[in-house]
């Protein structure tokens, strides 16, 4: 089981006690939202030019892999879409210096028509994709929002022409709330393109310590890995968000406490 957290629950911290962190709780790799308080990756001093390098080296010493490279980057408002693409586009350029395999993105909203909301999105993300596939970077859709149901994400994936360079980002907070203990049914229809999965717990939609809820996180992780995933599991601490939620590292405490009792 290959491990990893968002930076979402501890984005106050500097890099340097980031990984520290993931050191101290043996977990495999990292998601970037936000380092030292600031959440614009255009930002974050450690991602500048003349950073790099010693960035790239604090990483490596930690022994932890920069995965993901989590973004704003949303769709859904069509006047809105080329600005989108472009700055997603810079993103991708971001995560290629600095050795991240993804960058993040959201559908987001239904707006206006649903089926040309979803049309509208998949464009921009296959635009994104074709970017990024000049720089080895994949793109990866979190299941959010209004893009957390199987049909509409089927619908989207099918406009997708470069999939090799896509791929799903399973938060299962976001679709319990359609699918509740049915959860198999998404997973058996977009098992395919699953390359990463956000672990989250709630009890009645509000954000629980792991193992404190109602969400199956050990059955859903356990059939992920006996079919033959190879991805990642992260926890996303929404602790921005959510400033009342315990530290990361409880959290991080609780979620290994489900897998070695």
């Amino acid at each position: 089981m290959k491990t990893c957290f968002s930076t979402l629950g501890c984005h106050d911290l500097p890099l340097n006690e980031i990984l520290a962190l993931a050191e101290d709780f043996s977990v495999d790799a990292i998601e970037v939202r936000g380092i030292a308080g600031e959440l614009d990756n255009l930002k974050i001093t450690d991602f500048f030019l003349e950073h790099v390098e010693k960035t790239k080296d604090l990483m490596k010493q930690a022994n932890v892999l920069p995965l993901i490279l989590g973004t704003s980057c949303k769709f859904h408002d069509f006047q809105k879409r080329a600005s989108m693409v472009e700055k997603a586009c810079q993103e991708v350029l971001i995560a290629q210096r600095m050795g991240f395999q993804a960058i993040r993105v959201f559908g987001n909203l239904i707006v206006g028509d649903e089926h040309q909301c979803i049309l509208s999105v998949a464009q921009a993300i296959d635009e994104v994709c074709a970017f990024a596939h000049q720089h080895q970077v994949k793109v990866y859709l979190e299941v959010h929002g209004d893009f957390n149901t199987v049909e509409r994400l089927t619908l989207l994936i099918e406009q997708i022409h470069h999939k090799e360079d896509f791929g799903l980002i399973w938060d299962i907070y976001h679709t319990h709330s359609v699918y509740k203990e049915k959860w198999m049914a998404f997973y058996q229809a977009m098992k395919p393109y699953i390359h990463h999965v956000h672990l989250k717990d709630c009890a009645h939609h509000d954000l629980v310590l792991p193992g404190y809820g109602e969400l199956q996180i050990v059955p859903i992780v356990q059939t992920l890995l006996k079919d033959g995933y190879n991805g990642y599991f992260s926890l996303e601490w929404e602790r921005k968000w959510h400033p009342e939620l315990p530290e990361l590292k409880e959290a991080l405490k609780a979620l290994q406490q489900l897998f070695y009792k």
